[in-house]
């Protein structure tokens, strides 16, 4: 797909950057999400544990002001 920034000889190398950074985060989010998948899977109630310490704590900073 060409489009009109190509015939510039800045723009697209901005736009080759931009594609590159684009993979690299896209590689590092799906390692994340495959290590967090595993840690969930082999520490199910450790997890449950976090989770819900959290959600309190969010709820008790979210609380409306007496």
């Amino acid at each position: 797909m060409k489009t009109r920034f190509e015939n510039l000889p800045r723009a697209s190398e901005v736009m080759d950057k931009a594609q590159e950074l684009q993979e690299n985060l896209k590689d590092s989010a799906k390692k994340a999400a495959d290590a967090t998948t595993q840690y969930v899977e082999e520490n199910p109630w450790k997890t449950i544990a976090i989770v819900a310490v959290c959600a309190l704590a969010l709820g008790f900073l979210l609380r409306p002001a007496d």
